[in-house]
């Protein structure tokens, strides 16, 4: 029997396009500005295929021909936008998703959070939802010097029983599960290419499809 949820949180559980579009848009003006790129405008749609990257990996994928100092400038323009964003009261979650959650927590599942965000930015997301009220845990990628998710599943291994389900958006998410034999549910409403989820158990349109399997 599953005993531990373990879930992605963007594209997940928030709804992470807009504000994360308009904080890559204040990062680009930066670099337009100093001539280390074109102008022109990115979509919330082009811009949503970094969500659950890594700071490192998200600009490695978008300019890797950019001086380390500057990818880390950008990164904290981000960053820091991010988390006034969600102070500021503009960080939605999916319809549906605490409800799910305190459904999934009533019936007795340990429910975690293993993301590749930053804890502040989690942190802004634990006081402006309340999530402590059902998540346990949050296993966050800088907590562990952003080493791949699959990696810091062993941490969650050690404190929590099994077995698990992983559910995410993204293919980490998945090679997660498969690495370790889990169980997977890929979340087809969240920022997943075509193909991504393909190799999930299970796939779910709306978090609270959850209700059906667990």
């Amino acid at each position: 029997m599953i005993r531990t949820l373990i879930f992605d949180y963007d594209g997940t559980i928030h709804n992470t396009k807009h504000l994360y579009g308009e904080a890559f848009r204040s990062a680009y003006s930066y670099l337009v500005s100093h001539g280390l790129a074109p102008e022109r405008e990115y979509t919330d749609e082009e811009t949503s295929i970094y969500l659950g990257m890594t700071k490192y990996e998200m600009w490695e994928t978008f300019r890797p021909d950019l001086p380390a100092e500057v990818k880390e400038h950008c990164g904290s323009l981000i960053g820091r936008a991010m988390d006034d964003y969600v102070l500021e009261g503009r960080a939605i979650l999916y319809p549906r998703a605490m409800e799910t959650l305190r459904y999934l927590k009533d019936k007795g599942y340990h429910l975690l959070i293993l993301s590749n965000c930053r804890i502040s930015y989690m942190d802004a997301h634990r006081k402006a939802f309340h999530l402590d009220e059902v998540i346990e845990e949050y296993f966050t990628a800088e907590a562990y010097d952003y080493i791949p998710k699959e990696e810091i599943f062993l941490k969650i291994r050690e404190k929590y029983p099994g077995e698990y389900a992983v559910i995410g958006d993204r293919d980490k998410d998945i090679k997660t599960a498969i690495v370790h034999g889990l169980h997977s549910v890929g979340c087809t409403y969240g920022f997943a290419a075509e193909g991504e989820l393909d190799a999930a158990e299970i796939c779910i349109g709306d978090i609270a499809e959850l209700r059906q399997f667990f």
